[in-house]
This record gives structure tokens, C-alpha cells and sequence, in this order.
């Protein structure tokens, strides 16, 4: 059985504000939209980008939004390469979840290519089978559903800290795993819900998870 855990990025493998916050708040600042709280900056974390063009510009034009990609682009680059690390025993509990035989993948709300570069510089590609992007459709219900089909999965779970993966999961019907330590509210979650306050619990709640809620695609359900 191909068992697959879908990671978000921010917030869950990344500490994203080590870098993020400064590089948004000196974007915002070039394009007259400062000075924002740090606070409302990591609220924003894990919403796809064009949705933060609207939220601090008030603009949904496709010009707005090149402005900001491009403000906030020039500055997030060089910060990530020189600030970005995992949260505490993130690459040990992936080394762990691959000797279980695990399939491991990221679905995030950001390019491949982006990615990509992050996971390079955090030094944890090496454990992830998949990488899977923001799909045209802008959902991220939608990327997760796809990356499932690109795994062949027989089971999966999604595991991250905003209401974003949650409502992906059960769009796809998944197994969820929220991260409290992340940038998700209290309200993001629901009372049924498994909680990891820490990474190292993950593995833990997944050995939970797989023992009690099997997953079946829906053509395979009698």
C-alpha cells in the first residue's frame, strides 16, 4: 500500500518568518503600503500569493499584482538564502518517516520552482518523492487532489497548520494532522481533529492515523 503524508511548507516544515516578514514588510514599504504588523504579515502565511496582492494593496488587477510579486521577489530571495531553517527535528522526523516506508511530498500554495529553492537551502529535498505546486485552479483542494493521483496513493494525509490544509484534506477526503506550532489560530481547527504541538509527535500520530482510518480512492470504495 502506497501510504503518502503531503507536507505544507510554511509554518510546518519552514519557520517562513525568519525571512518573510522583513521581505514583505520592505515590499510593502516601497509600494506606499507600510508599515504592516509583523502579526497581520504571518496571518497571511500559507495564502496563495495572489490573494496577499489583494488583502495589502486593496488591488485585484493582474498590474497590482506584478508589482507586488516583483517588490516583495527582490527582497525575499536573498533573506531566505541567508535566514531560512526548519523548525526544530523536522529532518529527523522525515528521516524517520522514510525508514517507516512512507511516501513523502510538499503541497504548497507556491510555483514548484519556489519550492524547490526553499527546500535546497533548508537541506531536506533529499526526503521528499513529490513536490507539488499551486495548480492553475488556484486551490490548493485541487493540488493536493492531483498530487495524490501523481503518487498513486492508497492512503494519504495532510499535515499542516492552516485551515487551507485542513479544508484540502476533506475536500479529498484525507487523513489531517494540524500543526499547533505554526501560524494557524486556534480556530482553524476542528475538535476532531489530530494535533501535533511539536514535529517530533508526527510520526506518532500517523502510526494513529494509518491503524484507523483507512482510505480508499472513491473507485476503489464497494
Amino acid at each position: 500500500m502506497t501510504k503518502l503524508v503531503a507536507f505544507d511548507l510554511d509554518g510546518t516544515l519552514n519557520m517562513t518568518h525568519t525571512y518573510a516578514v522583513a521581505a514583505y514588510q520592505e515590499a510593502l514599504k516601497e509600494l506606499g503600503a507600510g508599515p504592516v504588523a509583523e502579526s497581520v504579515i504571518r496571518s497571511r502565511f500559507g495564502a496563495p500569493f495572489r490573494d496577499d496582492s489583494l488583502f495589502f494593496l486593496g488591488d485585484d488587477s493582474e498590474e497590482a499584482f506584478r508589482r507586488f510579486y516583483r517588490a516583495v521577489e527582490r527582497h525575499w530571495a536573498p533573506l531566505m538564502r541567508e535566514r531560512a531553517q526548519t523548525y526544530p527535528g523536522v529532518p529527523e522526523m522525515l528521516g524517520e518517516l522514510k525508514e517507516q516506508g512512507y511516501v513523502l511530498a510538499v503541497c504548497s500554495n507556491a510555483k514548484e520552482e519556489e519550492l524547490e529553492d526553499v527546500l535546497g537551502v533548508l537541506s531536506i529535498r533529499e526526503y521528499f518523492d513529490y513536490i507539488q505546486g499551486l495548480t492553475s485552479r488556484q486551490d490548493k483542494a485541487d493540488s493536493l487532489g492531483v498530487l495524490i493521483e501523481r503518487a498513486g496513493a492508497d492512503w494519504c494525509c495532510m499535515v499542516g497548520d492552516r485551515f487551507y490544509d485542513r479544508e484540502a484534506a476533506k475536500a479529498n477526503e484525507t487523513a489531517f494532522i494540524g500543526c499547533r506550532y505554526g501560524y494557524g489560530g486556534a480556530d482553524e481547527f476542528g475538535d476532531g481533529d489530530l494535533l501535533a504541538e511539536d514535529s517530533v509527535e508526527i510520526p506518532g500520530l500517523l502510526k494513529r492515523l494509518v491503524s484507523s482510518t483507512p482510505w480508499l480512492k472513491p473507485w476503489q470504495r464497494p
